[in-house]
């Protein structure tokens, strides 16, 4: 069975290590169920556990820790580090707010990472085996591979399936670098296991984690330099986002390198090149930050004759394989590779493969937000997809320094736009950058998936103050005078 190790050996990690993947854990001989699901990350849990609510017998296979990256790896300790270092941040500002610190905030980086793995423990017990077990579905640890179209095998345990899911999540992606050689570069899976702070941190890639891990350490104290072959931080999303929290990362003290290409590596040294020539960036860390791929190389899939894409498992819209009887959700096949996309992506297919639903996976609504300060929220259809699709749209836009809670609190940098099929109240998309975006993104979600109407927006009463009455008042803009809301 696979050993699991995490760094530092301390009490967090080893009750990290002990829900995720017990060291004392004996597989089931096998036998026939009704769902195999591969993977114990988001998806896989929700599967496996959304079918044994339903009274099918289920098993789940796991080669690492249950939870997988999000709880391990990526959404958890991201966010907890992050906490860490807009705390310092926000002590750092305090002459805006009337008090003063006899000296600037010091960050002890080893207590920040303590809590970083004390967060990720106590998010990890959520999804440990024995709760797996206690809902009702039964745990595999170990190596996974089909065998056949109806048939996989863990560890030398044969199991037989009538349906099961792909669930496997993804993998960080290399760049081809000179020079760079496994052990002398961090991804998001050894990040979180430093214990001191880089003095000189170099991060490549300008997407999310690229900018939330750049942005994060820069506050904790680390100087700070991001390369991109992209000539826009966060590229997926609107131009005039990215041009934003560029301007924030550089009033913060971060160097960006954008349009650079990174093409040596090694003794400290990271040489890229861009549209002035060459510079070369020291380091005592070295960041990869440059996307994902589906982890799906290991599984055998031609002996289930599933078939594989550039991106991951070939699916259709109702997210069913080249194999009638094999399904595939989150990173391993949906091109938006977040925790949220992988857990609604696992609800429909079980749906769709257990329970005959034939609901196609382009009927979900899912947003997405970036963690930076401030943070960057996006859903449906932007100005950027309208066009690629050819779809005309309205935009109705307003500045979060004209909401009064968001210049209270000092938060006034970002805006608020929400896009409308053109001529129409219908709402097709919004943009979000504020503070707390992620938080208050899903108001437009809920109202797009459930296709109301932009004018019952501008009629829902917010209260007051808020940074989430820039959806009313934009909403208003749209509505004009005859709404029966009121704007303040």
């Amino acid at each position: 069975m696979t050993t699991i190790e995490l760094y530092p050996d301390d009490v967090h990690n080893q009750r990290t290590i002990r829900q995720g993947h017990p060291s004392d854990w004996v597989n089931r001989e096998g036998g026939d169920y009704d769902l195999v699901v591969l993977g114990g990350g988001p998806g896989g849990l929700v599967a496996a556990m959304t079918a044994a609510a339903g009274g099918h017998r289920v098993a789940m296979t796991e080669q690492r820790l249950t939870g997988g990256t999000c709880v391990n790896f990526g959404c958890t300790p991201s966010k907890a580090l992050i906490r860490c270092a807009r705390a310092v941040h926000d002590a750092s500002r305090g002459v805006e707010f009337g008090f003063r610190l006899d000296a600037p905030p010091q960050t002890d980086f080893g207590s920040v990472m303590d809590r970083v793995r004390r967060m990720r423990s106590l998010s990890s017990s959520g999804d440990a085996v024995e709760v797996v077990e206690q809902a009702g579905a039964e745990v595999y640890l170990g190596h996974t591979r089909f065998t056949a179209p109806n048939t996989v095998e863990v560890e030398g345990r044969l199991l037989r399936f009538r349906k099961a899911v792909i669930a496997t999540g993804s993998d960080p992606v290399m760049p081809p670098i000179e020079g760079l050689r496994t052990g002398e570069y961090l991804t998001n899976e050894t990040v979180f296991s430093l214990t001191e702070l880089p003095a000189r941190l170099v991060v490549i890639g300008s997407g999310p984690l690229g900018c939330e891990l750049a942005q994060a350490f820069r506050r904790l104290g680390s100087e700070v330099d991001l390369v991109s072959h992209s000539r826009t931080l966060l590229p997926n999303d609107e131009p005039e986002v990215g041009e934003l929290i560029g301007r924030r990362f550089e009033q913060e003290g971060l160097r960006l390198h954008l349009g650079f290409t990174a093409v040596r590596a090694g003794a400290g040294r990271l040489l890229v090149q861009g549209p002035d020539g060459t510079r070369e960036l020291p380091y005592d860390a070295l960041l990869i930050a440059t996307g994902r791929k589906a982890n799906v190389e290991h599984l055998d899939l031609g002996a289930a004759g599933v078939h594989v894409a550039r991106d991951g498992v070939e699916v259709d819209e109702y997210l069913c394989t080249s194999n009638p009887d094999v399904y595939a959700v989150g990173d391993a096949t949906f091109p938006q590779k977040f925790t949220h996309a992988a857990m609604a992506t696992a609800r429909l297919c079980i749906a769709n493969a257990l329970d005959g639903a034939h609901r196609p996976a382009r009927e979900l609504v899912i947003p997405h937000c970036t963690y930076t300060d401030p943070e960057v929220a996006e859903v449906g259809l932007t100005p950027r997809r309208a066009r690629d699709e050819g779809v005309a749209i309205d935009a109705y836009r307003l500045e979060l320094a004209k909401v009064e809670r968001a210049f209270i609190d000092g938060e006034e940098e970002g805006f608020g736009a929400i896009y409308t099929r053109s001529g129409s109240g219908e709402i097709a998309g919004a943009t979000l950058v504020a503070a707390h975006a992620g938080e208050m993104i899903s108001e437009l979600t809920l109202a797009i998936t459930n296709q109301v109407p932009l004018e019952a927006l501008a009629n829902t009463v917010h209260c007051y103050p808020t940074q989430a009455e820039v959806f009313q008042r934009i909403a208003l803009q749209y509505a004009g005078p005859q709404s029966v809301a009121v704007a303040h």
